[in-house]
């Protein structure tokens, strides 16, 4: 008789619930001792007389369902040692040392669960949430993976390896199991979180507010959101989505610490203060709390409650640029000019290029008598300041030539965008859009020129990459836009359409492995895909032996 038969009802509950949603975490301190675990006497009686494998079973699921699990993890342990290929039992082990929060001892016998019986559903999730919570993603994913080829339809496993591969940075592999899915709110967060580390901004934009549509209170969405529109330097758009949500959830930590980030950044420092003291209240010593509320502090000239703040928020955080700017220029207020400078330089370093960093350096250089030094710096923020108009200037340009472009004022819009590229020659971004006027004008010479500035500027521009290597394909060049097309998948592994021409270049290169390769890339992010359904059929037709005769 097996001895998964013999689960009590409730033990039997704990091993099928969601391990991720409702197993019940009891620490014990450590195992007792044999004679602290005492069972019911009709078992204890059962054990003495006959020490067998499903007599300890029994004994460690009445421990199991009285949630005694150091107790259940020595009958178990018992048990196994008599019957060690059980995966049952080697389950069971596991799970009872899993509610102990033994992790390190759940693990062995799990993986000998899963070795022994790579069919149950029950231990690969059971492992990978073990992992996960050891901080092992890496290890995590392949169990998640068999949990849901074991059951495709299984939520909590899609859950746990789309997490899983967020927390690996596997965006392509997040796109590719996401992309067609029915999404909640968690698995439209982390689809969005791939797409933009892969810098498809507008796909994260669409998929987080047609999920905010069938989820408008959802705090996770509204704030992915933000992020996402903070990101693109759509600020004011960000601010109203946090407002908005905020509202609806006033109470709610993330919500404040969304809005107020918002705020602090677009310098609405009225609004702010309220939300700071909610902030100081709920969860005073969270870095985000003292990070807002240190800026908004030093805003205020309450230097030392900012320093106090700022100087705890870079303890938790020693790698945000902005923080060390804020805490640098805090110092300074406060006559502490060593220590200022310290920090004002480490802003440098992590890459703030604010004119204001320099600014201040040289005002702490300057106060400790390094008047060569405070010079230098101060040559920096002129550069910085003018710097910062001129990006002003273009982008201001540059969405003007956006509104030509869309008025069918093609013209005006290439030459707005010109002059734009011209005032900010380092920004991709606003070079790229010249481009794409360019294209409209079907200056494809101008286009070319212009991409290659771009790509120089920054080569990780999937868009500019890929139009490029559609241009060279124009040519003739298939060599230069196979190069073109590999960085823009490079770049940007969720790119259908990248993978898509790469795979046609291949194909006209007689590449058909590669060709081949990259067209089931695209396939696999987009299945219903029917230019890539068909190119898939004349990369076969081609490499048929009747193609050749």
């Amino acid at each position: 008789m097996s001895v998964s038969r013999h689960l009590t009802p409730a033990f039997r509950a704990v091993s099928h619930h969601s391990v991720l949603l409702a197993l019940l975490l009891i620490p014990l301190a450590s195992a007792p001792a044999r004679g602290a675990c005492v069972g019911p006497s009709a078992l204890e009686a059962k054990v003495k007389a006959h020490p067998t494998a499903e007599a300890y079973g029994q004994l460690g699921n009445w421990f199991g369902d009285r949630k005694q699990f150091a107790c259940a993890a020595q009958s178990f342990q018992s048990a196994v040692r008599l019957m060690p290929k059980s995966a049952q039992l080697n389950y069971l082990l596991g799970l009872a040392y899993y509610e102990s929060e033994k992790l390190d001892l759940a693990v062995p016998p799990l993986q000998r669960s899963v070795e022994l019986d790579g069919s149950a559903l029950k231990p690969h999730i059971l492992l990978a949430t073990a992992f996960m919570r050891r901080s092992q993603p890496q290890d995590a994913a392949p169990q998640w993976s068999a949990a849901l080829k074991i059951d495709p339809s299984n939520e909590i496993a899609l859950h746990g390896l789309s997490r899983c591969l967020v927390a690996m940075g596997d965006n392509s592999a997040v796109i590719g199991l996401l992309h067609d899915h029915k999404l909640d709110e968690d698995l439209a967060v982390d689809l969005a979180i791939a797409y933009t580390r892969t810098g498809m901004f507008d796909d994260a934009t669409k998929t987080l507010n047609d999920t905010l549509k069938l989820y408008p209170n959802s705090v996770p969405l509204s704030n992915a959101l933000v992020t996402v529109y903070m990101k693109l330097s759509q600020t004011d758009l960000a601010e109203r989505i946090a407002e908005t949500c905020y509202k609806a959830h006033p109470d709610d930590h993330n919500a404040q610490v969304s809005y107020m980030r918002t705020l602090v950044y677009n310098g609405d420092w009225a609004p702010a203060r309220p939300v700071a003291k909610q902030l100081l209240a709920s969860d005073p010593h969270a870095f985000d709390t003292l990070y807002l509320v240190g800026v908004l502090e030093r805003q205020d000239g309450n230097y030392a409650a900012a320093r106090d703040h700022l100087t705890e928020a870079v303890a938790l955080n020693p790698t945000l640029a902005n923080l060390r700017y804020n805490l640098g220029a805090t110092l300074d207020r406060l006559h502490d000019s060593p220590a200022a400078i310290t920090q004002l330089q480490q802003a440098l370093a992590l890459g703030d290029k604010d004119p204001e960093v320099h600014f201040e350096l040289a005002n702490a250089l300057r106060a400790t008598g390094k008047t060569e030094e405070a010079g230098k710096e101060m040559v920096a923020y002129q550069q910085a300041v003018q710097d910062k108009q001129n990006t002003v200037l273009a982008e201001a340009k540059s969405a003007e030539a956006d509104v030509n472009l869309n008025k069918g004022d093609v013209q005006k819009a290439v030459q707005l965008s010109a002059e734009a590229f011209a005032a900010a020659p380092k920004n991709a971004l606003i070079g790229y859009k010249y481009a794409m006027a360019l294209d409209k004008a079907n200056d494809l010479d101008g286009e070319h020129k212009v991409l290659e500035q771009v790509i120089a500027i920054d080569p990780t521009i999937a868009l500019a990459q890929n139009q490029l290597g559609y241009l060279d394909s124009r040519r003739g060049d298939n060599a230069a836009a196979e190069k073109h097309f590999e960085a823009a998948v490079q770049a940007a592994p969720g790119f259908t359409q990248a993978w898509i021409s790469l795979a046609a270049t291949l194909g006209m290169e007689s590449k058909f492995p590669q060709a081949q390769q990259a067209v089931a890339n695209a396939l696999r992010l987009d299945p219903n895909n029917s230019e890539a359904q068909q190119l898939r059929h004349d990369l076969g037709l081609a490499q048929s032996p009747q193609s050749h005769n």
